[in-house]
């Protein structure tokens, strides 16, 4: 039998450490929600707006995920950008402060409501480039109803790399929804947060939660470990 005390450090008291760990093949780059919508005005946010900006700015998200899509680009692997469409159907369930904002704030439609398209793009700092997927979900996860296990797939990626905004739902979801269709998840904790009102819930997340299921790590971390340059895809 196991003795999972040696074995897993931290397997008794919950302070999980970073194991030894490497990337299977090519990684992909997964940025959740930095769109105008939450990250650039909070139209539909999950906390007031206020708090959203503050704390990414004391946190320097974007300057963090920036450094990520930029080590991404080098070594030319995917970089795949996600943004959520919350009320596609206008029907949402009873219970639940953010589907409650939902109903009051945002729009109902998809890509066919001038304003939901334009709370969909990516804001404008983080420099997405044409040819860099965006996909859309609905939900609260981003494989649902945005094709994005299709073009995982496609682009033979077994591991993912996870960031956005916030830590204790978007990739907190993210996560969860990601391993059970079996990929692999590495969350740099340093590159993502929660506004004031959520901090506790945040901290628990990065520091308990998502270590039951994925790796999480640094932004340094994660480049250290990135493959020198993508390997010729297969066709």
């Amino acid at each position: 039998m196991a003795d999972l005390d040696n074995e897993i450090k931290g397997w008794s008291s919950g302070a999980f450490e970073v194991p030894e760990w490497s990337f299977d093949g090519n990684p992909a780059l997964i940025i959740n929600h930095m769109q105008v919508g939450i990250a650039g005005g909070g139209k539909f946010s999950g906390a007031p707006y206020a708090q959203e900006a503050k704390a990414m700015k004391e946190l320097g998200t974007i300057a963090k995920q920036k450094q990520l899509i930029a080590a991404f680009r080098e070594r030319k692997l995917p970089v795949i950008f996600i943004s959520v469409l919350p009320n596609p159907i206008g029907i949402l369930p009873k219970w639940g402060f953010i589907f409650e904002m939902i109903k009051k704030a945002a729009p109902s439609g998809r890509m066919n409501t001038p304003e939901e398209a334009a709370l969909l793009d990516v804001i404008p700092e983080m420099g997405r480039l044409p040819e860099e997927p965006l996909l859309y979900h609905t939900g609260t996860c981003p494989f649902t109803g945005s094709h994005l296990e299709d073009l995982l797939k496609h682009l033979h990626v077994t591991d993912l790399v996870f960031t956005g905004w916030t830590a204790h739902s978007t990739l907190y979801n993210s996560l969860i929804q990601a391993t059970n269709h079996w990929f692999s998840v590495v969350v740099p904790a340093d590159a993502t947060g929660a506004p004031e009102r959520d901090k506790a819930a945040s901290d628990i997340v990065l520091t308990y939660m998502m270590k039951m299921y994925g790796l999480v790590t640094t932004v340094d971390d994660v480049i250290k470990h990135l493959p020198k340059a993508a390997a010729a895809s297969a066709k």
